[in-house]
């Protein structure tokens, strides 16, 4: 007799390919504003390293900058997305993490994700 067996939570895959990036990042939550940096980045949201702890569930407005050679580069406007904190947690150096779920996601914005994954994705590592 055969049996199926269904994925736990954590061997689920991702919807959306995540590609490794660092970028800046202005997190606004709760009326303030503090930054941060993201890990890695996919059109369903983003691994983010950040400068004050995010709770789990809170809703957050992202502005993700890209940064070429230590510097944010000026022709690639920043990407603007409001996002929910899927989940948070504190490294041993004290570092806070987060990884935030996209929330709406226009066609505009799409395409600027598109547009920096798929760069990323076809550069040899």
């Amino acid at each position: 007799m055969a049996t199926t067996s269904r994925p736990g939570p954590y061997e689920r895959r991702r919807q959306f390919q995540r590609v490794p990036i660092r970028m800046s990042a202005e997190i606004h939550f709760g009326g303030n504003v503090f930054t941060g940096t993201t890990r890695d980045l996919s059109e369903g949201g983003v691994g983010l390293e950040a400068s004050k702890a995010l709770p789990e569930g809170g809703e957050v407005t992202l502005g993700l900058f890209l940064v070429v050679d230590g510097v944010e580069e000026e022709r690639v406007p920043p990407l603007w997305v409001k996002g929910r904190v899927a989940w948070a947690g504190e490294l041993d150096d004290g570092r806070h993490m987060a990884g935030i779920r996209f929330e709406v996601i226009t066609d505009e914005q799409k395409k600027w994700l598109g547009q920096i994954t798929g760069h990323l994705s076809d550069t040899p590592g």
